[in-house]
């Protein structure tokens, strides 16, 4: 019976290294790995036929001009294969197979599911999911609004799905970890990557939280613009319904919402002012039909006929008690309880008066990598936001946890 475990384990071990192989080369997509899975019996089958069987299938396997260029090189496909399993591993992440028990069932159930993901966290196994997607140069008010929702949805016990960016995804990713919830961000790179660099507290804080990063790149993948259309369609895919709430005519967030309604998914917006150019988007879906306005979690909440008391996550009932308790009025210092670089940056930031990161780092004696670093870490806090052209503005605003933080 040993035996029998330690085989299986190695045939399982051989199936992910074929994967992550075929994968990793150029222009290989989820229907590439079908079509070869079919025409050779198995991945493993189709490393061990080799890079000249491959050309030879070409046709068969509709192999793009830049693929048939990589595989006539002759590469080790299956050291390749070896060298992803190590990274990702390394980037504590595993690999999860479309033909997987843990694969999310939502996702395997569109048309050309991603062949594998590469996953940091936990996928919980059957969770209500909602998509929050926008622009990365989202307004104040656009920013309130993505966060309000996506805690109000955390507090509902709802996951929120969204694609780690700046703007509209930061937001509705830290208002689901204020809400006690679990959060997950699809990527545009590789599994390792850390894009936007300062989102690595964040994308640290989704992993630890019970919730997870997601990629379906190879790792080492740069974020680039070829990646969003399927890192988009994930998103959808993943989730039982998408939300977009500020999105121009270019938007990538419109792109999420074909893939909604593509996969027949609801899809809901939130209306915006005429005049305000992001609002274009999710105007036009509610006025074409496509989608369906809401201003509220409670009311999206209706819609999709679930009961927002359901499913409570333990940290949201948390949330709500500490919320609840009886507290006589409490001034905001005039200044916050930080330390270090976090404090310096803070007053380096003048109230009502965006600072850009250079300005700032100059300010600080920070260098601008570590600066941006410790700025997500107080915007997380509410101490502060980001506006279009990395520019800072203090918040002060907010009312104070419990621990002397503001915010999440």
């Amino acid at each position: 019976m040993t035996e029998l475990t330690g085989r299986d384990a190695a045939v399982e071990e051989r199936e992910l290294v074929a994967t992550c192989a075929l994968a990793c080369v150029p222009g290989v997509g989820a229907s590439t790995l079908t079509r070869a899975a079919q025409t050779f019996g198995s991945l493993e089958q189709a490393l061990d036929a080799g890079c000249d069987a491959l050309v030879a299938n070409a046709e068969q396997l509709l192999l793009g001009a830049r693929t048939r260029r990589y595989l006539q090189q002759s590469p080790d496909l299956w050291r390749l294969g070896e060298w992803a399993v190590c990274a990702a591993r390394n980037a504590r992440a595993r690999i999860v197979l479309r033909s997987a028990a843990e694969y999310p069932d939502l996702l395997r159930r569109i048309d050309h599911a991603p062949g594998i993901l590469y996953v940091r966290g936990e996928l919980a196994p059957e969770p209500r999911r909602v998509a929050i997607v926008g622009s990365r140069a989202a307004d104040a008010e656009a920013l309130r609004v993505a966060r309000d929702i996506a805690e109000r949805l955390a507090a509902a016990g709802v996951e929120v799905v969204s694609g780690g960016a700046r703007g509209i995804d930061a937001a509705a990713h830290a208002g689901a970890l204020w809400g006690g919830g679990r959060t997950i961000a699809v990527l545009g790179c590789g599994i390792d990557v850390t894009y936007p660099p300062e989102h690595g507290p964040l994308f640290d804080r989704i992993a630890s939280a019970g919730g997870a990063l997601v990629s379906e790149f190879p790792p080492g993948a740069p974020s680039s613009r070829p990646n969003f259309p399927r890192r988009n369609r994930t998103i959808a895919g993943l989730s039982h319904a998408t939300v977009v709430v500020r999105a121009g005519t270019s938007s990538g967030a419109l792109l999420t919402a074909a893939s909604a309604l593509e996969q027949e998914r609801p899809l809901f917006a939130i209306p915006g002012e005429a005049h305000d150019a992001l609002a274009i988007g999710p105007n036009q879906l509610i006025e074409t039909g496509a989608a369906r306005a809401i201003r509220s979690a409670d009311e999206l909440l209706t819609m999709l006929d679930w009961s927002a008391g359901e499913r409570q996550s333990a940290r949201s009932l948390e949330v709500r008690n500490e919320r609840s308790v009886s507290r006589p009025p409490m001034q905001l210092p005039l200044e916050p309880a930080l330390e270090g670089p976090l404090r310096e940056l803070w007053r380096a930031m003048k109230d009502g008066r965006p600072a850009h990161i250079d300005a700032l780092a100059a300010a600080t004696h920070i260098a601008p990598h570590e600066a941006l670093r410790w700025l997500t870490e107080l915007e997380l806090k509410g101490l502060c936001r980001q506006a279009p052209g990395k520019y800072f503005l203090r918040c002060q605003a907010s009312p104070l946890n419990p621990n002397g933080s503001v915010g999440i």
